[in-house]
């Protein structure tokens, strides 16, 4: 699959709860129907994040994912439903509560200083099933999708009743698959693993039959790896998607604090940057985790001898980390 990715390693995140800034709060009448509130630092109203958590789980997230997200002017709301769920009934249920949420999250908005135009929604095993219909509505204000162990193989037991391909639309937000095992793992005779890769690729080739495949990211393997944090890759996928009018570590009146354009993507033999304010360095790796370029100017980036495939492009400053995925021709 064109962007299929098996990236090799990162600097490991612990998983120590943070203290949410408003906790058990309802967005319903129900007992279950409860969220915490991680607050994104900023002078303006800020994007959100929804996290919805595997089977058995908790609303708790690790605080190495919430302070980095808060930092970068990023709210996070973690949302409770059926704490576990084993049926359609069951699975109904959490969409009829995952809508109920995110209308108490625009309704509330202001209470919190969100930003309802820039949502970007995520789950786990579970909750990438619980969030999927509401993810897939032709909605501008979803921004984006960051699932990890999406749509188990349990899940497409019965077409009948939900295929979630069916739910994708031209109009689907860009998403970012990571996943703990190889492709073909449900099949596994020693240790088979329901959280199968292919499963995701099958949304994958959905994207691209509705011509949107460059809007689709699939990490795999990441157990094989020196880093197994499911959310090692959520705020470079974040600002690549929205744009935090400012955060914690920039001043309020910093120009700089805007992402850079990279362009034409898809390439052919040259790119061209706007935005760049001059400090910048540049990483190119393809998409088993070589690294092509590492630490050159973006005038030092020579991209004319590149085969045609997937890049991973990573544009670091003082103030900034963007990372970009490129197609060249």
């Amino acid at each position: 699959m064109k962007n299929t990715i098996l990236l090799y390693s990162f600097i490991l995140a612990g998983f120590i709860s943070k203290a949410q800034d408003h906790s058990n709060i309802s967005y319903g009448t129900e007992t279950r129907q409860f969220l915490d509130i991680y607050l994104g630092i900023s002078a303006c109203p800020t994007p959100v994040y929804f996290h919805a958590h595997f089977n058995g789980g908790t609303t708790a997230m690790p605080s190495s994912i919430t302070d980095s997200m808060t930092y970068n002017g990023i709210s996070v709301v973690s949302w409770e439903s059926l704490t576990t769920i084993t049926t359609a009934a069951d699975i109904q249920t959490g969409w009829n509560d995952a809508e109920l949420m995110f209308n108490w999250v625009k309704s509330n908005a202001s209470t919190y200083n969100f930003d309802t135009t820039n949502f970007i929604i995520g789950g786990s095993s579970r909750g990438s099933i619980l969030s999927w219909k509401e993810a897939h509505k032709i909605d501008p204000d979803i921004k984006g999708l960051y699932m990890y162990n999406a749509l188990p193989t349990n899940a497409w037991a019965d077409s009948t009743i939900w295929y979630p391909p069916n739910d994708v639309n031209p109009k689907s937000p860009p998403i970012f698959f990571v996943y703990n095992r190889e492709p073909g793992c449900s099949s596994d005779p020693i240790n088979p693993d329901i959280h199968d890769p292919n499963n995701g690729i099958i949304i994958q080739n959905r994207y691209d039959f509705l011509g949107i495949g460059d809007r689709d990211t699939l990490i795999h393997s990441i157990s094989d790896s020196t880093n197994t944090d499911r959310f090692q890759y959520l705020v470079d996928f974040a600002n690549s998607v929205i744009t935090p009018c400012w955060t914690a570590g920039i001043e309020s009146n910093n120009v700089n604090s805007k992402r850079i354009q990279v362009f034409p993507n898809p390439f052919k033999n040259q790119l061209k940057f706007s935005g760049l304010i001059g400090n910048e360095k540049i990483t190119l790796q393809n998409t088993i985790g070589q690294i092509l370029m590492n630490n050159v100017k973006p005038e030092e980036l020579n991209i004319s001898s590149l085969n045609s495939g997937i890049y991973i492009l990573i544009i670091e400053s003082d103030i900034n980390k963007q990372t970009i995925k490129l197609t060249k021709e």
